[in-house]
């Protein structure tokens, strides 16, 4: 299962053309279709000594392209063997409106089940997207020894930070709370917060 944070972060936007008055792609089009291998130096095929290598004289290829009509700028994506999956926003997370609990906003990550609700989310302080630059936090959930179901809260970013929840490093992080809302609201306040102090036995 991938991360909440890959969901939402690292992927590069394709690029318009400078100065493009409405940057806005066209509708995405696909194709799927027979690649050829180019002969090296004699006529006979292309082949792979591994046994369990699909590469053979002919291959499957597929190619996405996207154009933007106000600039003229065309991708072409194009991939031998791509694996493709049709999904909906409710299966990846990523795609969904983000849910206002208190003054915090929650980003969905994918649910564990379909149809179930998320295990993760991204938090920010206002509606606008999701980047690295608006992540105020994260809440992720987990069950205790005794299987009761807990959420555990992560807040302010911070590369040095002592706390690390996913694979991100934070500068508070809350013990297991026991409902969505209370993580929320910790979020909301973790910087009012008096901070727990650090023991560390010698």
């Amino acid at each position: 299962m991938e991360l909440i944070e890959t969901t939402y972060f690292g992927w590069n936007p394709l690029a318009h053309a400078v100065g493009c008055a409405q940057p806005v792609w066209d509708e995405a089009e696909v194709i799927h279709e027979d690649g050829a291998r180019p002969l090296a130096s004699s006529t006979e095929p292309h082949t792979c000594a591994n046994g369990d290598c699909s590469h053979a004289g002919t291959f499957d290829r597929v190619r996405l392209r996207l154009l933007c009509r106000t600039c003229g700028t065309v991708h072409t994506i194009s991939a031998e063997s791509l694996g493709r999956a049709m999904s909906h926003a409710s299966v990846t997370g990523w795609g969904q409106p983000p849910r206002q609990i208190g003054e915090v906003w929650l980003w969905p990550g994918r649910p564990v089940v379909p149809g179930g609700d998320p295990h993760q989310y991204l938090v920010t302080r206002q509606a606008a997207t999701v980047t690295e630059a608006t992540l105020y936090g994260i809440i992720t959930s987990y069950r205790d020894a005794d299987h009761t179901p807990l959420w555990i809260a992560g807040a302010v970013p911070d590369a040095g930070g002592a706390h690390q929840v996913s694979s991100i490093r934070w500068r508070y992080s809350s013990n297991g709370l026991p409902t969505i809302e209370d993580a929320a609201a910790w979020i909301a306040s973790a910087e009012l917060a008096a901070v727990r102090p650090l023991v560390v036995k010698v």
